[in-house]
């Protein structure tokens, strides 16, 4: 049995997609019979996180190393800082005989303990703009540390893996895309379409958003569309959620908001703030369309939900959106609020019809094995070398 341990560092609600991301390898695993794997959860004293009760099989071992601002949390990063290593964690890793660090940085040249972190993106090489210089030089500095001392890595998509191959062509250890899936349909908790619509106050048909409301998820084009199509007599529904606040931009979403009141949308464009998961997988099954419009993606979440509702989707067309819904997306310019506005005027005057529950479940169950056995595969491989 192989001991992999995930380092888990950070409260649900302040990154949901990193949450819905193990939430997904966890269920995956699930589904492997004899995996051979035994996966164990590091996280804090204090961290905010549903995940051992969601995965009661996970091994939980609480610590103060990963609780920020504790004197051992500080002490680790001053070691991780200095050395280009984190003794501290591998001490802790090794008292608990973890045979892999997965996913969750480096132990140092040579650790007896093989480490495959994982580069969720690259976004700081192709959006500097969003980024303060120093955090850019954190994040160069954090990812050619893994590709120097790492036993391996993992990226989300091909087109990351190209960036990794222009970030760092010396790297020369081994690279591993791992595409990872949504979190599963549980249809009992879907509302039916008449309550979940007059739950958020939507109309018949409506399009559905469900993206963190950074600057880089570019909400404004999807603002500029709607009035557009409002200007020709056409009124088009944007029904939004996720998190409203921007910690690189903290004035980001009022700006918005006021440039939402501007165009004259402010009551096509609803912005429903954080919800359950639940109603969010309700709103996305019976939209007549899931949009990302965002200017960068490691691999989108949103686009791997709807594609578990067999979802029509309208997508900026970037490389990984091409990569994850070549055949089922309909695609857009980032700058292009014309283009946009006429896939949503084509889409609203369709016939919207909604896949099956068998269909759902059993293409679902088909994407999360592939998942599964990717990762199995992985670990199998690094834990041999």
């Amino acid at each position: 049995m192989i001991r992999v341990a995930i380092a888990y560092n950070f409260n649900d609600q302040d990154w949901l997609g990193g949450k819905n991301y193990f939430a997904s390898l966890f269920g995956a695993l699930r589904h492997i019979e004899d995996a051979g794997i035994k996966l164990v959860f590091i996280t804090g004293k204090k961290t905010i996180t549903s995940l051992p009760e969601e995965f009661p099989e996970l091994e939980v071992i609480r610590t103060p190393l990963m609780d920020r601002m504790h004197p051992l949390w500080l002490l680790r990063q001053f070691t991780i800082r200095k050395l280009d290593s984190d003794p501290l964690l591998k001490q802790l890793l090794g008292k608990h005989q973890i045979d892999i660090l997965s996913h969750s940085g480096h132990l140092g040249r040579n650790s007896p303990i093989k480490c495959l972190p994982w580069l969720y993106d690259f976004q700081f090489m192709h959006l500097p703009e969003y980024w303060e210089p120093k955090h850019i030089k954190w994040a160069e500095q954090r990812y050619r540390s893994a590709c120097k001392n790492a036993d391996g890595i993992i990226v989300s998509s091909n087109d990351a893996l190209k960036d990794l191959d222009n970030f760092a062509p010396w790297c020369l250890i081994p690279k591993h895309v791992l595409q990872f899936v949504s979190n599963p349909v549980d249809f009992a908790r879907i509302q039916p379409q008449e309550i979940i619509r007059k739950k958020y106050d939507l109309p018949e048909k409506y399009f559905y958003l469900p993206n963190q409301f950074w600057s880089n998820k570019n909400h404004r084009l999807v603002i500029d569309a709607l009035a557009i199509l409002k200007e020709k007599g056409i009124e088009v529904t944007v029904a939004c959620s996720g998190k409203t606040f921007d910690g690189r931009k903290p004035e980001y979403f009022q700006q918005l908001m006021d440039y939402c009141e501007q165009r004259g949308v402010s009551r096509l464009f609803k912005v429903l703030g954080m919800i359950p998961y639940s109603d969010l997988q309700s709103l996305m099954r019976y939209a007549s369309a899931v949009i990302n419009p965002s200017k960068f993606e490691g691999w989108s979440t949103t686009v791997e939900e709807a594609k578990t509702f067999h979802q029509k989707l309208l997508l900026s067309n970037i490389g990984v959106h091409n990569e994850q819904a070549a055949q089922v997306g309909a695609f857009f310019d980032v700058d292009d609020p014309e283009a946009l506005a006429a896939l949503l005027n084509e889409r609203v005057q369709q016939q919207v019809e909604y896949a099956s529950e068998e269909v759902i479940s059993s293409s679902y169950l088909e994407r999360l094995s592939m998942f599964g056995k990717r990762y199995v595969d992985i670990v199998t491989n690094a834990a041999k070398k």
